[in-house]
């Protein structure tokens, strides 16, 4: 319970732009309501000139009564806008987090759904309209834009390393690989002939960072590889290098290797390793098990699943598919029709699943066909791969 004289302290890394206001405004707003969007607000305008207030001060500003705070921050907490830590119920900290982008909120998450069951379908066409995109037609037209090597020659040993904390965009925008390898010790690592200017291009690093944690290679493992893509002379691009990644990975006839954990099955999921479930559940040899991960990396590069659903939506297809894994367009699709029934966490990706085989049993029941209780195959597959770390 917070404590009267209770004081906090506020902490956001970026500004917001006119496009974050316009999407709290229009999207956020009628989910968080009017004093919802007053209190998000005030709280963004304070955090670049206060360092600390007493909550009092805050309530007083707004005029509102400790319940009524209390109430609608757990609202901007639910929603994503805001993180609280306390200390000793008398020391707060606000955490603000940016607004996602439109068609994250819209189309990537669940938000869109509930905006649509809270504002109707109508209104939700008219929001939409506003935030439609209008594209120009490229068709016939080249790009001549100039890239940073063809202007610049750039050598350098070591990222820029500062011993504080600089301004970024946060929290909503959280790249997607969360445990992959140290790209700066990669670059430290890699023989000076490969220390191109396009490795410290942002899309590139994230490419690479992917492919690390897709197929679990280690930092010796992409030098290698990046010297087989620089052969001959050759530019190193993300083309090549996928595909010498594919070849490595198959050539390479690695043992499976799981670290001992106790976590809950959820968190087991979540961390589970691509190389892992490829290697236990895809039939065939090594250069169709190498051939399933990059399609797993085609299918990264169109989303932006949570790793943990995607694990789960690869051993379910998996298990439906005997061990064969379909063009990245057949895994779209599913994760489409999964986003479409408000898949987002691994739990509604387990539930989700389990819906879809219990229609299946039922569908056996109803027909000619003999029943066929399909196995609790999430359970089974845990099982096995519990016992590939014993």
């Amino acid at each position: 319970m917070m404590r009267v004289g209770s004081k906090f302290r506020l902490q956001t890394k970026t500004d917001l732009s006119f496009s974050d206001f316009r999407v709290l405004s229009l999207l956020y707003q009628p989910l968080i309501g009017i004093d919802g969007f007053s209190l998000y607000v005030t709280l963004t305008h304070l955090s670049k000139s206060i360092s600390e207030l007493k909550h009092q001060a805050l309530f007083d500003i707004l005029n509102l009564t400790k319940d009524n705070f209390i109430s609608i921050t757990e609202k901007l907490e639910a929603i994503g806008l805001v993180e609280t830590f306390v200390r000793d119920e008398t020391d707060y900290i606000y955490v603000l987090k940016p607004p996602y982008s439109a068609k994250k909120f819209l189309i990537d998450t669940f938000l869109g759904t509930y905006l649509e069951s809270e504002i109707g379908d109508k209104n939700l066409k008219i929001l939409l309209e506003i935030f439609k995109v209008k594209e120009l037609d490229f068709y016939g037209y080249e790009n001549i834009s100039k890239t940073f090597d063809d202007l610049y020659s750039f050598r350098v040993k070591k990222l820029l390393k500062v011993d504080f904390k600089l301004e970024e965009r946060n929290g909503n925008n959280t790249k997607l690989i969360r445990n992959s390898i140290d790209y700066n010790m990669l670059i430290e690592k890699l023989p000076r002939a490969l220390k191109t200017p396009s490795l410290f291009n942002e899309n590139f690093k994230q490419k690479i960072i992917q492919l690390a944690y897709v197929y679990q290679f280690s930092i010796s493992d992409l030098i290698e590889i990046f010297k087989e893509s620089a052969k001959n002379g050759s530019d190193l691009n993300i083309e090549a290098i996928n595909f010498r990644a594919k070849l490595y990975y198959a050539n390479q006839n690695k043992d499976i290797y799981v670290e001992e954990n106790k976590l809950t099955d959820e968190e087991k999921i979540a961390t589970l390793p691509l190389d892992t479930i490829v290697q236990k559940f895809v039939l065939g040899d090594h250069q169709q098990k190498a051939m399933a991960l990059s399609t797993i990396n085609d299918f990264i590069n169109q989303t932006e699943i949570d790793l943990g659903v995607l694990n789960i939506l690869i051993m379910f297809i998996l298990k439906n598919k005997n061990g064969e894994l379909p063009h990245v367009n057949y895994i779209l699709k599913v994760w489409k029709s999964w986003q479409n029934s408000g898949v987002s966490s691994i739990s509604d990706a387990i539930s989700h699943q389990e819906q879809i085989e219990k229609k299946w049993k039922n569908k056996k029941s109803y027909s000619n066909e003999p029943k066929v209780n399909k196995p609790e195959w999430l359970d089974e597959y845990l099982k096995e791969i519990q016992e590939m770390e014993g």
